[in-house]
This record gives C-alpha cells, sequence and structure tokens, in this order.
C-alpha cells in the first residue's frame, strides 16, 4: 500500500522556490495529472508534482538552510533548557538541615509558572496574530530568537526570503514554546526525584499571608483533584498540612516539626504529582494542539502560494477546452469504398491502442475525447515487434485504434492492423485518424482520403473507420 504524502514544512518551502521559476505549461500539468491516481487529492498531486519538476532547482534549497538552523537551534536551546529546569530544581530542592525547603517555592514554579505559560499560550491561539505577537513577548523566547539571528549559523538563513506568513510564525513560535518549557519540566521533575532519592529532605510551607492549614490544605486537594481517586498518599492530609507549617521567628524550628520530621518527607510524592501532571502532560496536550494548529496554518499556506491555484485548474482542466458533443463527418465517402465509415466514437471500447503516438499525447487524446476504456497501450513507434505481439495477445472484443491522419500508412501498420484482425478475440477495429492538438484533433479531408484507400485493400467485416 502507497504511503499517503503529507505536507511538511520542507515541502511548502521547496514548493515556494519551485513556483518563483517555474509554473509548467498548461499541456505539462494536464498530462502530468492524468498520469497520476486518480484518487490522489489536491496536495498528494501537487507533492508530486513537485517532486518531479525538483532536478530544476540549481541552488541550494532555502529549505535545507532553513532546517538546519531550526534543527540547530533547537537542539542546543532544548538542552539548555532541559539543564535550566535541573539546576533549578537542584537550586530549590538544597537541603541544608536548618530549615525544611519551602513547598510555595517549588508550587510557584512547578505549577504556577506552567499553567501561567499555558494560558498565554491559549490566549495566543485564538486571540489572531496581533494577540499572539503582544503575548509572545512575555516569552524568553521571543529575546532569544532575536539574538541568535545574529549567530554565525543563523546568517546562512535569508529570512526575507522565506514565505511565513504571520499565521504561520504564531504556531511555529507556539510549537517551539511548548516543547522547551516541556524540557524543563523535564529537567525539574528528574531533579526532584534524584535528590528524593540521594537525600532525605523534609519539606515545610511558610507565607507571610495569613493563610490557615485547613485553606492551604482545601487549594492542595483541589490541584490533587486529577490523581486523588488512582493515588490517594499523594494528596497532603491536613494533618501533613499542619505539621510543616512553620515560621521563620527566633529562626529555630518548632519543636513538633523536629519531632515529626520524618513525616514530612511525604510531601514529594504531591509534588512529583503535580509536576508530572500540570507540568509534563498538560505541556504535551498543548504542543499537540500547537502541532494541529501549524499543520491546519501549514496546508492553508501551501494552497495560498502564489501560483498554486492555476496549476491546480491545469491539472482538472482538459488541454484542449473547445470540442464539440458530436463529431460530424467532413469527408465524402467514395462509393467504391468497402470500408464501413463512421462520423463518430462510441461511448466505450475495451482497448484503446495509439499507433506512434507518445503516452503523453495518448493521455490527452482520452482527455480529449472522454471516452471509457479499461486499456490504454501505446504501439508502433519506438516499439519493438515482440512488444506489438504481446499487445495483440492481450486485447479483444472492440478497440479503437488512433493514428497520425497526416502520416500515410506503413507496411509494419498495415501488418500490425492485419494481427489484431486474424485475433479470433477481437470482434471489430475500428481506426481514427486524428489530426493535432491545436486543430483539435480534427483531420483534412485528404489526409482521410489516403487511409481510406490504404485500408480498403483489407477486405474484412472487422475493420471500420472513424473521420473525426
Amino acid at each position: 500500500m502507497q504511503e499517503k504524502k503529507q505536507i511538511t514544512l520542507k515541502s511548502y518551502l521547496d514548493l515556494h522556490q519551485l513556483l518563483e521559476t517555474y509554473h509548467g505549461t498548461h499541456e505539462e500539468n494536464r498530462v502530468f495529472s492524468l498520469a497520476q491516481n486518480r484518487k490522489l487529492k489536491s496536495e498528494e498531486l501537487l507533492l508530486n508534482w513537485s517532486n518531479k519538476n525538483f532536478f530544476r532547482f540549481k541552488e541550494e534549497l532555502n529549505s535545507n538552510k532553513y532546517l538546519h538552523y531550526l534543527a540547530l537551534f533547537t537542539s542546543l536551546f532544548g538542552f539548555f533548557m532541559l539543564v535550566m529546569g535541573f539546576t533549578t530544581g537542584f537550586a530549590l530542592l538544597s537541603y541544608s538541615g536548618a530549615e525544611p525547603v519551602n513547598v510555595i517555592y517549588l508550587l510557584f514554579v512547578m505549577v504556577a509558572f506552567p499553567l501561567f505559560s499555558m494560558t498565554l499560550s491559549l490566549l495566543s491561539m485564538f486571540t489572531g496574530n496581533l494577540g499572539a505577537n503582544f503575548f509572545a513577548h512575555f516569552s524568553p523566547l521571543y529575546y532569544l530568537e532575536k539574538l541568535v539571528n545574529f549567530l554565525p549559523f543563523a546568517k546562512k538563513v535569508r529570512f526575507e526570503e522565506l514565505p511565513f506568513s504571520l499565521g504561520l510564525s504564531k504556531w511555529i513560535f507556539l510549537q517551539r514554546v511548548q516543547l522547551f518549557s516541556f524540557l524543563f519540566s523535564l529537567g525539574l521533575f528528574l531533579a526532584l526525584l534524584m535528590m528524593v532519592i540521594a537525600k532525605d529532605i523534609a519539606f515545610g510551607w511558610s507565607t507571610t499571608l495569613q493563610v490557615t492549614p485547613e485553606s492551604f490544605q482545601s487549594v492542595l486537594a483541589t490541584l490533587s483533584l486529577p490523581w486523588q481517586s488512582f493515588f490517594p498518599s499523594a494528596v497532603p492530609s491536613l494533618e501533613l498540612v499542619e505539621l510543616s507549617h512553620y515560621f521563620r521567628l527566633g529562626e529555630k524550628l518548632d519543636a513538633n516539626m523536629i519531632q515529626n520530621a520524618d513525616k514530612l518527607g511525604a510531601w514529594w510524592k504531591f509534588l512529583a504529582m503535580a509536576t508530572l501532571f500540570y507540568a509534563l502532560l498538560l505541556r504535551t496536550f498543548f504542543w499537540v494542539i500547537s502541532h494541529y494548529g501549524f499543520k491546519k496554518q501549514l496546508k492553508k499556506e501551501f494552497f495560498s502560494l502564489e501560483g498554486v491555484p492555476k496549476i491546480l485548474k491545469e491539472f482538472n482542466t482538459p488541454y484542449v477546452s473547445t470540442k464539440a458533443q458530436s463529431m460530424e463527418a467532413h469527408l465524402e465517402l467514395p462509393t467504391e469504398s468497402a470500408v464501413p465509415f463512421e462520423s463518430s466514437l462510441k461511448e466505450e471500447y475495451h482497448d484503446v491502442l495509439a499507433w506512434n503516438f507518445s503516452e503523453k499525447n495518448l493521455l490527452l487524446l482520452q482527455d480529449y475525447f472522454q471516452l471509457n476504456s479499461r486499456n490504454f497501450s501505446v504501439v508502433g513507434g519506438r516499439n519493438s515487434f515482440s512488444e506489438d505481439q504481446q499487445t495483440v495477445t492481450k486485447v479483444k472484443d472492440n478497440i479503437l485504434l488512433y493514428v497520425k491522419a497526416w502520416e500515410p500508412p506503413t507496411m509494419d501498420f498495415m501488418d500490425f492492423l492485419e494481427e489484431l484482425i486474424v485475433s479470433q478475440k477481437v470482434k471489430q477495429v475500428e481506426v481514427c485518424p486524428v489530426g493535432t492538438s491545436s486543430n483539435n484533433y480534427r483531420s483534412s479531408a485528404s489526409d482521410v482520403e489516403v487511409w481510406l484507400k490504404k485500408l480498403n485493400a483489407i477486405n474484412s467485416e472487422k475493420l471500420g473507420v472513424i473521420d473525426v
């Protein structure tokens, strides 16, 4: 089964660069479309068309330069954010034994900041490009990208030549914000696990605000709703909250806290689950949303590229658009002619053959006459005798045989025609002399008369001539 092709950032940039120099002619684009699987969608046709004309690129692809820049920037800054998250977690969890690690600090970094960041991302997604540009100023990534553009590896990319609209740039930025934020939180989560495993940490909470243990426990219970049904031990109890409440007055810990120091470490389960859910799982969900928005915007931009609507129209429009529904004869048949003569094509043939035509011209003929047929084949010309013989063994029933009206019949053609007529599987062979595409495939009277005189030499009831 053929893999379905998807629009990617590379294919989008490649098509844009190709359309700057080449659009193709109507004939070329129509022939290309006819040669493709009719079940292909418009984007798949465009991707195949772009790949076919890939050889026309004479210089380095803009997509290669930009994607190299993007991969390098993403790798460097992604690693930096992972290390930053780990370092931040290590600093916040440093415990000397003199006082417990304040849970309030950790909640700000593990829950509050991620939720604030995701809220800004959500507003950016649904407030249009101007709103997204405003909210982007709250992200350090916005300013870092401005600085990175001055680095040597970024100077190779001519950003002014890239066809990125404000909408597409917004979704690219949002995707990277989710990725880097996820890596920062991942570093924070790893630091928490490593510190808990390596050290015996006592957690506590302290704030200048007038917050009672009951109120604080209520907030924690609300935050724990996503996992309290399957992991109840990761929900801080009121007893734990009361035991871990401390004050800085006197620079001494409460005697009660010291006596219950072994219980204060239970906070790590709640902190781990809070980081896992609010900073990692939710961030992954936001990345999926931003990726979907990016793909949707990319597809919209793909079809909006200059030249694409024209090419799609040429894919679907017959190259010769002016054709009559009924084909009228323009030649008086000689009274002595023994070959049956008709002025119109049948609606359906089992096989359609084209003598000394290219496959491209055969596709255009079929597109023009709109015939129903199961098989199409090119015979004569560059084909070998054995190849034509194989074709004869495969055809059967009613056969339409296109010939070039301006070329008189040769002995090779007459021998091939006799082979068809002799075949027991063939019921009828209709020879159709056609003119050039510029003349709507209408043949001249003199050309058809030459063919009639030559075909009269074959005395067979299976043979007929069609003059279009």
